[in-house]
Parts: C-alpha cells; sequence; structure tokens
C-alpha cells in the first residue's frame, strides 16, 4: 500500500463530484454544498482508495478472473468492476448518511450507482486519469 498514487489522485478527484452530481443533486442536494464538500469526499475517496479499497479490488480481480496489473482492458474491467462497487456504497453511506440519503436509498440504488461508477471509471475517467498522471507527474505504469 503506498500512499502517494497518480492515478488514483485523479481518479478520485473526478469521481468524488461527478457522482454527486449525478445523484445527490438530483436527490434535493443544492449544487453550492455538492461542491463545497468536493474536497472532504475527494481526500477520503483517495485515502480509501489507495489504502484499502485498491488492494482489495486488485485481489479479488485476480483470484475471481485471473486479473493482472497491466492487462489490457477494455469494456469488461475487473479491478474497476470491484472497486466501483465497494466505493459506490461506501461513499454514499459515509457523506449520504450523515445528511439526507434514508438506508432504504443507500441500498435501493446502490446497484445503479455501481454501473454508473463503473462505466463512468472504466471508460472515460481511468483512461483520462492515467493520462493526466503522465503528464502532470510523469508517472509511468509501466517500470522500465
Amino acid at each position: 500500500m503506498k500512499l502517494w498514487n497518480p492515478p488514483a489522485f485523479f481518479i478520485s478527484l473526478m469521481m468524488s463530484l461527478i457522482m454527486p452530481l449525478i445523484f445527490s443533486v438530483p436527490m434535493g442536494m443544492p449544487i453550492v454544498i455538492c461542491i463545497l464538500m468536493w474536497p472532504a469526499r475527494w481526500i477520503v475517496a483517495y485515502l480509501l482508495v489507495t489504502q484499502i479499497v485498491h488492494p482489495i479490488g486488485f485481489g479479488l480481480a485476480h483470484k475471481i478472473f485471473g486479473f493482472k496489473m497491466g492487462m489490457k482492458t477494455g469494456l469488461w474491467n475487473p479491478a474497476a468492476f470491484f472497486i466501483s462497487l465497494i466505493m459506490s456504497f461506501i461513499m454514499p453511506a459515509i457523506f449520504g448518511l450523515t445528511s439526507n440519503l434514508t438506508i432504504e436509498a443507500l441500498f435501493y440504488i446502490w446497484p445503479i450507482r455501481w454501473a454508473v461508477a463503473y462505466f463512468i471509471v472504466s471508460q472515460i475517467v481511468n483512461p483520462l486519469a492515467f493520462k493526466l498522471a503522465g503528464k502532470v507527474f510523469g508517472f509511468n505504469p509501466k517500470p522500465q
């Protein structure tokens, strides 16, 4: 578990704003509050992903689907599958239940949040985050 993960930096940055805009704002959260809470969500998401969820997600992807780091992914990405599954529950549980989200809504909307998070991460955010990590921080996912 490394604390510094350049792609996770950008993935958590983007997803901690995109998902609340998609799910919380239509359920009544004022957009100003959504944006003001963004830094807190980003820090929590980044720390959760780098320290807990990333190792669990990649471990499950490897054990269940034989996924290895560096494998090419298209529409199907086993690591994103498990990471989005976990994060689409944890983040609303932390931030939603402390505001106006009911426990019933947390569970009922979870499959939808998971599907949306999976497709956004695997198809848009993940490729963009790796490009940004390379340009901004000189990150190279393939050690030489």
